[in-house]
C-alpha cells in the first residue's frame, strides 16, 4: 500500500509539481539524515588518507635516517683520512730531521698479551730490518726490533717492562736509564740521586750509550719528581713522547752493518 502511495505521489509531483512549495522544507528534514549516512564513509576516507600519509612519513623518515648514517660514515672516514694525512706529514717532517737513513713502515698488528707491549710492522729482513734496530714515530722513540721475518718484524715498545733505554736530560746533561713499567703512558727514570737537578717538564733524549739508539732523539718528558724522605733515590715519572698505542706509521733507523753487528 505504501509503495503504491509513493508511486502516486511521485507521478503527481512530476506532472503537476504538487510538492514544489514544500520541497525546500523537506530538504531541511532530509539533510541531517544525509549527514549521518555520509559520515562513516567520510571517516573511512579520512582514516585511509591519514594512514597513507603516516606510512609515507615513516618511510621517508627511515630513508632520511639511512642517508644520515651514510653521510656520518663518510664524514668519519674523511676525518680519519685527514688525521692520517696530518700524521704522515708529521712523520715526513720528522724523517727530514733524522740524520741517519730511515725506512718507513706501517704498523699491521699488536701483541694482545697484557704483560707484553709489542707491535708488528710490515718490514722484514728483506727490507733491511734487523734485530736491535731503533724504531721512531713522528714524535719520539717508539722501541726497537726484537724479531724479524722476511716481510714483517716485531717491535718491543719502550713501555714494556723488559725494556731499558739510556737517556740524558736535555737541560743539564744528566744521564740515567729509562725503563718501562708495562704502561703505555708511564715510564720510570732509574737511579736518580736526591741531589740531581731534575724537575717537571724536563725533556729526556737518547744518550747514545750502549750504541743501540743514536744520541739526541726525544724520548719523554718528566711528569713528576718525588723526593721520598729516607730513600737514596728520587722517584721520577716520565711520559713517553711517542704515540705508543696509536702510531700507525713508523721509521726504522738504518745504521751501517758494522754498527748493528
Amino acid at each position: 500500500m505504501l509503495v503504491i502511495l509513493s508511486i502516486m505521489m511521485i507521478v503527481a509531483d512530476t506532472r503537476y509539481s504538487l510538492f514544489a512549495p514544500v520541497r525546500p522544507y523537506l530538504t531541511w528534514l532530509v539533510a541531517p539524515i544525509q549527514v549521518v549516512v555520509n559520515t562513516p564513509q567520510k571517516i573511512l576516507y579520512w582514516t585511509g588518507d591519514h594512514l597513507e600519509s603516516r606510512e609515507g612519513l615513516v618511510k621517508e623518515n627511515q630513508s632520511l635516517n639511512q642517508e644520515v648514517l651514510v653521510l656520518q660514515s663518510r664524514l668519519q672516514k674523511l676525518n680519519s683520512l685527514q688525521a692520517e694525512n696530518v700524521r704522515l706529514r708529521e712523520l715526513l717532517d720528522a724523517s727530514q730531521r733524522v740524520d741517519e737513513k730511515v725506512v718507513m713502515a706501517e704498523v699491521i698488528g699488536f701483541d694482545q698479551n697484557a704483560y707484553s707491549h709489542k707491535i708488528l710492522i710490515d718490514k722484514g729482513f728483506s727490507s733491511g730490518a734487523y734485530v736491535g734496530q731503533p724504531v721512531l714515530d713522528a714524535t719520539g722513540v717508539l722501541g726497537q726490533v726484537v724479531e724479524t721475518s722476511a716481510y714483517t718484524s716485531r717491535v718491543l715498545l719502550i713501555a714494556d717492562a723488559s725494556h731499558f733505554l739510556p737517556v740524558q736530560l736535555s737541560r743539564t746533561g744528566f744521564r740515567s736509564v729509562l725503563r718501562g713499567v708495562g704502561d703505555l703512558k708511564d715510564l720510570k727514570l732509574m737511579s736518580v740521586p736526591q741531589s740531581a737537578d731534575i724537575k717537571k717538564g724536563d725533556i729526556l733524549t737518547t744518550s747514545g750509550l750502549g750504541k743501540r739508539f743514536p744520541a739526541g732523539y726525544p724520548v719523554g718528558v718528566v711528569r713528576s719528581v718525588k723526593h721520598i724522605s729516607g730513600q737514596p733515590y728520587t722517584d721520577v715519572d716520565v711520559v713517553p713522547l711517542a704515540q705508543l698505542g696509536r702510531s700507525r706509521h713508523v721509521m726504522l733507523i738504518e745504521k751501517s752493518k758494522t754498527e748493528h753487528q
